[in-house]
């Protein structure tokens, strides 16, 4: 039994720390994924809602993780991990019979698993979890109960701090599918190959008040009035839309291998929803406007909102840009941020910025760079902050383990010695 415990304590901890943290750098897609979820039963808009729960689940994942494989509140901790696995397995039995989402997003954007997938690791976990909580009696305290707590406030702070600062920033490590280096224009042509046939271009016009749909071979007069699109399988292979990455101008023309086909830099504003670009991020998108002016480089925006929606923000913040239309999921793959900028040549994804991150004295440097070093830069600094992070977790763990330990010892002696006075 002592050997199954520590299997125990090892898969739980290790799942829900690598679970915590592929979600807790990444808070906005946690919170796309809560935010479905409430589509489903029928709560739509409620982004910000979805985005803090989203957080504080995985803040709740990585706390478990961590104190699990530490040692801290076993018998506490055990108890959360099983209430975490039941809500989960039930969950995702309801999620494998009915698929109402595609994907549960327990593993983020790093990995994805099907529901049934999903549903039986779960059936796993939930039995290592049971063990553990019934076995929670048996594990012996690494610390007095007063510095366990005091380490667990701490270790909550610290994970707040990182969920934070990834909201006001991009995730670390991008684990999407348009990340820095990828050749837009080469994966287009890909997925249009491998699904040829296969998918249908849906637009979407309104007109006096209703909505109509259209193909590309069969477009409306000018009386209609563009509002989005999407992409369907032909036949009866089900109604779950693929979202693909299309660019359309405000008539919903496409304009997706123009815009990708442009020679030199090209920045590229984003935003899901017009609404979100108030006076202050005009400002920073006007500032970044006559920077790239200055170098012989173009700004323009990407947004996932209606044409009348995109004018309304243009008149109400008085900025001056060329403004497209792309699915919002897209915008959400392409940047996390609101109102983050990404930098393209000729197709390629060279660089990516949040809102607050763009380098303005840098711009003319990273321009004049090749496009492929300055993109490999970022990939490898990606990738040393990965390994970084991987071995601050371990000595963490390893360096909380041992101070806890060590207080033990020092009140263990304390206690002997006013015992013998």
């Amino acid at each position: 039994m002592k050997f199954l415990r520590a299997i125990s304590r090892f898969v739980i901890g290790i799942v829900f720390l690598f679970s915590g943290y592929v979600k807790i750098i990444d808070p906005v897609g946690g919170g796309l994924v809560i935010e479905e979820y409430l589509n489903v039963i029928g709560i739509a808009g409620w982004h910000s809602f979805g985005v803090w729960t989203g957080a504080l689940l995985a803040i709740a994942e990585m706390l478990c993780g961590v104190a699990i494989l530490v040692g801290l509140r076993v018998r506490f901790f055990s108890g959360l991990v099983l209430g975490l696995m039941l809500f989960f397995t039930i969950l995702t039995f309801f999620l494998a019979v009915f698929d109402p989402v595609s994907d549960c997003g327990c593993f983020g954007e790093a990995l994805k698993l099907t529901n049934w997938q999903t549903f039986f690791k779960n059936i796993v976990l939930l039995f290592f979890a049971l063990l553990l909580f019934m076995q929670r009696q048996r594990f012996v305290p690494v610390a007095p109960v007063r510095m366990e707590w005091a380490f667990t406030s701490i270790l909550l702070l610290l994970l707040a701090f990182l969920s934070v600062y990834s909201y006001r920033n991009l995730p670390m490590v991008d684990f999407m599918e348009f990340r820095v280096g990828t050749n837009l224009r080469e994966r287009l042509a890909n997925d249009q190959e491998q699904g040829a046939g296969n998918l249908e271009t849906i637009l979407i016009y309104e007109k006096e008040g209703k909505e109509y749909e259209f193909s590309i071979e069969n477009l409306p007069d000018s009386s209609f009035t563009f509002l989005d699109s999407h992409t369907k399988s032909k036949g009866n292979t089900g109604s779950n839309a693929i979202m693909d990455f299309a660019v359309s101008d405000k008539e919903g023309r496409y304009v997706t291998d123009s815009i990708l086909s442009v020679e030199g830099a090209l920045f590229v504003a984003t935003t899901p929803d017009a609404k979100y670009i108030g006076n202050r991020r005009a400002r920073r998108l006007e500032r970044l406007q006559d920077s790239l002016d200055a170098i012989g480089s173009s700004l323009i925006l990407f947004s996932g909102s209606a044409s009348e929606d995109n004018d309304r923000m243009k008149m109400a913040t008085d900025l001056e840009i060329d403004v497209y239309h792309v699915d919002k999921k897209s915008l959400y793959t392409l940047n996390r941020s609101f109102g983050g900028v990404v930098y393209l040549n000729r197709g390629t994804i060279v660089s990516k910025w949040s809102s607050s991150g763009v380098p303005y004295h840098k711009l003319r440097e990273i321009v004049k760079d090749d496009p492929e070093l300055v993109a490999a830069t970022a990939r490898i600094r990606e990738h040393l902050a990965v390994e970084s992070i991987a071995f601050a977790m371990l000595l963490l763990i390893g360096l909380m383990r041992y101070l806890l330990r060590l207080f033990y010892k020092i009140e263990d002696n304390e206690i002997g010695e006013r015992e013998e006075s």
